[in-house]
């Protein structure tokens, strides 16, 4: 029998959750007056002012917090204790005044952008205010990283500094005593230490030492270049071993004259040999044909084998491709010499439709150095067919000539029926070499053997001359230039032209540089016992002055100069290039 007293579940559901709700009301009314930072129903206004945000605390503790972080202490408590630092006497003596450091001062807060006074309230008891006060102030010694062997201890009674007197001329002694003036070390404190004048010791009083007057002093000189002595340039003179001959004749240009200066060694003359390193450029595009092609490969195989042992060579073949012998310059030993016969034995014509590209392989013939001990040549063996084209002229006059830069000598071998001889002519007197020419194929041995033994010896490089007149109005002008002069071989004559407005005497200096040291010749140029020159000297001056015009024509690229050069020629029946 069931009673009606007896709970069912949703009786028993209800009364749970009714005690549940009552247990976590009451809890929450515990912490919301035990705790500081829980809700607060109430919403506070001060003054006037919307504060939402002071919902999160508490009045009371919220107050307190404010009042520590904001509040403003007392008049009593703003006023800082005057700050007075200890002095400590110091042996220091200085010749100056004092210097003065201004007394640190603590500027007010500023000013917050609201009331806060009407923030705060009541219950300041709960949290006590902190005062926030500086450390006190460390004594100021300016002078205690100073060396120790600047202090010294003077008599109190010194008080005014010596006089510092520069020139000093009655003395009598050769001690140096340093005076100074004693420091009153109860005036002195930080406080009053100005930094308007530099720190600096008293001047030394010199006792009977006679001292020079001090020099004007001067600004520093920039750092210039030392120029070596002649014995540091190891000069050798050799004026005496060389023999000179002069030829002239009047201009027919204009007033002056010109005149060939020709040096030739002493046969017994003993110089160091430059090292040689030869490149033999040889042509096999189809314009060549096959005879000349021949007597190239056996004209580049007897030279091979006139080479010291001491020189280095490489043979490169060369149409629109290049293909070398050896990687890099191999000396001529004999077996080298047997591997280049037979490399130039399988060399073949190239096809038809091929054509001489010449900047490829002489861009190769560039050293990245050259030693003082060494010299560069290239030979080549062409006909300069594409020198006929304007790109090319340009790739090999202008190009490849000024990344030469006189570095590689440059020959070449030719025929007289050759269309670009003049071009070819040019681009080699433009880098120290000179052009040899046939009129035969069976010509091209016996041209390159010749040309072989003329440079087999060389003893100096970079050659300058140099034209000083005797004459009050004398002026001489010297071909070819020191960047085109060729090179000094031995028991090769030497051959210097130029110009002159009258016929005084001058001296010509001739430099340059040899294996190990300078060459210096020096010579009396007179014309008393010169000879009268001829056809070949008008046509060598003719000659030179072309090179100019065609100097300029590479720069600018103006025909006129093409045109004056040719003008030049004309009467000699000398070919103009560029055509």
């Amino acid at each position: 029998m069931n009673s009606p007293f007896k709970p069912t579940r949703r009786f028993l559901l209800s009364l749970c959750i009714v005690t549940s709700f009552s247990v976590h009301t009451g809890f929450l009314a515990f912490l919301q007056r035990h705790s500081l930072w829980f809700y607060s129903h109430a919403t506070p206004h001060v003054a006037g002012i919307e504060t939402p945000w002071l919902q999160l605390t508490d009045k009371a503790p919220r107050d307190k917090i404010l009042r520590e972080a904001f509040e403003t202490p007392p008049a009593s408590e703003q006023t800082p204790t005057p700050l007075t630092p200890t002095v400590e006497p110091t042996p220091l003596r200085l010749t100056h005044r004092s210097i003065n450091v201004p007394e640190p001062s603590i500027s007010p807060p500023l000013p917050l952008p609201f009331p806060i006074e009407q923030l705060l309230a009541a219950n300041n008891d709960l949290f006590p205010i902190r005062n926030f006060t500086l450390p006190p102030l460390q004594p100021l010694d300016l002078f205690a990283s100073l060396p120790h062997d600047l202090l010294a201890s003077t008599p109190p009674e010194e008080k005014t500094p010596p006089e510092f007197l520069p020139n000093i001329e009655n003395s009598s002694s050769n001690a140096l005593i340093a005076e100074a003036p004693a420091l009153d070390h109860h005036t002195l404190s930080a406080s009053n230490i100005p930094f308007s004048e530099p720190l600096v010791l008293s001047a030394p009083v010199l006792n009977e030492v006679s001292l020079p007057k001090p020099a004007t002093p001067t600004l520093p000189s920039p750092n210039m270049p030392q120029f070596p002595s002649l014995s540091e340039l190891e000069t050798v003179n050799l004026s005496n071993c060389f023999d000179s001959e002069v030829v002239f004749l009047p201009r027919e240009d204009g007033p002056g004259y010109i005149f060939a200066i020709t040096f030739v060694a002493h046969p017994d003359l003993d110089l160091p040999k430059l090292r040689q390193n030869i490149f033999f450029l040889i042509d096999r595009s189809n314009s060549i044909q096959q005879d000349r092609l021949i007597a190239s490969k056996n004209a580049v195989e007897k030279a091979i084998n006139e080479l010291d042992a001491d020189d280095s060579f490489n043979v490169l073949i060369f149409d629109s491709k290049v293909e070398k012998l050896f990687p890099t310059l191999t000396p001529a030993t004999p077996q080298a010499q047997v591997r280049a016969e037979t490399f130039l034995d399988k060399i073949i014509l190239g096809s038809f439709f091929s054509f001489p590209d010449l900047y490829k392989p002489l861009l190769q013939t560039i050293p990245a150095e050259v030693q003082e001990n060494e010299l560069y040549t290239a030979i080549l063996l062409s006909d300069a067919e594409n020198l006929g084209k304007k790109n090319f002229q340009r790739e090999i006059l202008h190009d490849w000539s000024l990344r030469n830069a006189g570095r590689t000598a440059l020959y070449a071998i030719g025929m007289n029926s050759d269309q670009h001889l003049a071009t070819l002519d040019t681009v080699c007197a433009f880098n120290k070499g000179r052009l040899y020419s046939s009129s035969t194929n069976r010509g091209i041995k016996r041209k390159l053997l010749k040309l072989i033994k003329n440079i087999k010896y060389p003893v100096a490089k970079n050659l300058a001359a140099t034209a000083v007149s005797r004459g009050p109005s004398g002026k001489i002008e010297l071909y070819p230039k020191s960047s085109v002069a060729p090179h000094l071989y031995m028991g090769q004559p030497y051959v210097i032209i130029g110009t002159t407005e009258t016929l005084d005497d001058f001296i010509l200096f001739v430099q340059g540089r040899l294996k190990d040291r300078w060459l210096n010749i020096k010579k009396n140029i007179s014309f008393l016992n010169a000879k009268k020159g001829g056809h070949t000297l008008r046509s060598e001056w003719a000659l030179k002055q072309a090179y100019l015009q065609y100097e300029l024509y590479v720069a600018d690229d103006n025909p006129k100069h093409l045109e004056i050069a040719k003008s030049l020629l004309e009467p000699f029946d000398l070919q103009a290039a560029f055509e």
